[in-house]
């Protein structure tokens, strides 16, 4: 732009000293004047456009960065002019995701005095899931004379994050009548307060929360309860979001998601069930994070040291290639659920490793007791091989299909005979048939 805008210049000017010197050649006093004041007016322009829009700061604030879908978000942005004269036009327009609905002001045309501030204020509604970008906001200004423009793309952005919807269910029951993130313990661990085995007499040193008060009331001497002794190792949940898996799925018309949605969807839900049970969960995922913070939040990543440089390349408008997968390692705790939500909302299609491939390298990060879920949309024969080498190892395996029914087929004939859980997911509502209780948030 400053190339093209000196050219112009140097054009005015060499035109400008052509007609100068035709004119004390001629000895024509008038048009002399005419053409200094257009002169002057040139390089005035010229410098204004230059000048004023170099001392223009923005800052931009988010009301949320992380929302459920459909619900606002208030953007607002601060044009500050730090230069001692006034801008007497800009026109501010913020670069919006598409076909979402928004109202207030986010392109204006502006006056700015010296030293003062405008701010702009709108509301967008999030409609999908992902990480969408606000910004960044494009500024034109030029002379008051219109001769020249200039205009300014300022590298700041906002980024908000909608997380996917999910279900409650109160209950998951799958292959042989056992709860999901439940195992008999060989040995006692831990007990179960919930779990009930028997009454045995009472012993010295027994708390009195596990008498048992109606025994002893029948048998006229003290009774303690015998709990049945189990371990909750939970699961990891691995979501194959390769851009290959999901290329040209056929999603039934009623649908509301795409398959990829559903996939998303479902492992949110599972996720949610696991976290509210108490019980140890984690995420992988061979998809990417947009802004290059797999397994934190964006309150984690802000208190790093390292947030600006990540901002920095997640703004860049150069191709990015981190193909970093998204590993949460499982754990239990309040704060898991929240993390492994965000990092679902932000995930994205990716053209990187296969899942299988990705599966084998976090196979020493998984705990042998613990059950791995896996999600995908194509049941491929490499596929099938890994699960079952990971059924093999010892590890309790999920297979859920999404809107493959033909590799769902192929799939069930070769893993199930193998203690594989094989469940088809081609809608949402595909839970129902595991879950039961089911209601929706």
């Amino acid at each position: 732009m400053f190339r093209k805008l000196t050219k112009r210049f140097v054009f005015w000017i060499a035109l400008s000293a052509g007609a100068l010197a035709a004119i004390f050649y001629f000895q024509v006093g008038l048009v002399a004047v005419c053409l200094y004041a257009l002169i002057g007016l040139l390089t005035l322009g010229a410098l204004m456009t230059q000048v004023w829009i170099k001392p223009l700061k923005v800052e931009r604030e988010l009301s949320r960065e992380v929302v459920r879908i459909g619900e606002p978000v208030v953007s607002t942005i601060k044009i500050h002019n730090r230069a001692p004269w006034p801008i007497l036009w800009l026109y501010a327009e913020d670069t919006l995701p598409r076909d979402m609905p928004k109202k207030g002001v986010w392109r204006r045309l502006l006056f700015i005095p010296p030293r003062r501030s405008f701010y702009m204020s709108y509301q967008l509604t999030v409609t999908r899931r992902g990480c969408h970008p606000l910004g960044p906001l494009v500024m034109e200004t030029g002379d008051v004379f219109g001769l020249f423009k200039r205009c300014r793309i300022d590298r700041r952005r906002a980024w908000v994050t909608a997380v996917p919807d999910y279900e409650v269910i109160e209950d998951f029951q799958v292959g042989q009548r056992r709860r999901l993130g439940e195992l008999g313990a060989r040995r006692s661990i831990f007990e179960d307060p919930t779990r009930i085995q028997g009454v045995r007499e009472y012993r010295r040193g027994d708390p009195m929360k596990i008498i048992h008060w109606k025994s002893t009331a029948r048998t006229g001497r003290l009774c303690s309860k015998v709990f049945e002794p189990v371990v909750e190792p939970g699961a990891t949940v691995v979501l194959d979001f390769h851009r290959e898996t999901w290329r040209d799925l056929f999603v039934p018309r009623r649908a509301e998601l795409p398959a990829e949605g559903i996939a998303v969807q479902a492992a949110c839900t599972t996720c949610r069930y696991l976290a509210d049970g108490g019980w140890k969960v984690g995420l992988f995922s061979n998809g990417r994070d947009p802004l290059g913070l797999p397994g934190m939040t964006v309150s984690q990543a802000r208190a790093a040291d390292t947030l600006s440089e990540t901002l920095i390349a997640a703004h860049d408008r150069l191709r990015d290639d981190r193909l970093e997968p998204i590993a949460i390692r499982a754990a239990a705790g309040p704060a898991q659920f929240p993390l492994i939500h965000e990092n679902l909302g932000r995930v994205a299609l990716t053209n990187g490793l296969p899942i299988e491939e990705h599966l084998i390298g976090e196979l020493p990060y998984i705990e042998r007791n613990q059950a791995i879920i896996m999600i995908t949309g194509r049941v491929r024969d490499t596929l099938i091989e890994t699960l079952l080498t990971v059924r093999e190892l010892g590890y309790r395996v999920l297979l859920f299909v999404v809107c493959d029914n033909e590799g769902h087929d192929r799939a069930f004939d070769r893993l199930v005979p193998h203690g594989v859980e094989l469940h088809r997911m081609d809608e949402a509502w595909r839970l129902k048939e595991i879950a039961t209780g089911r209601r929706a948030i």
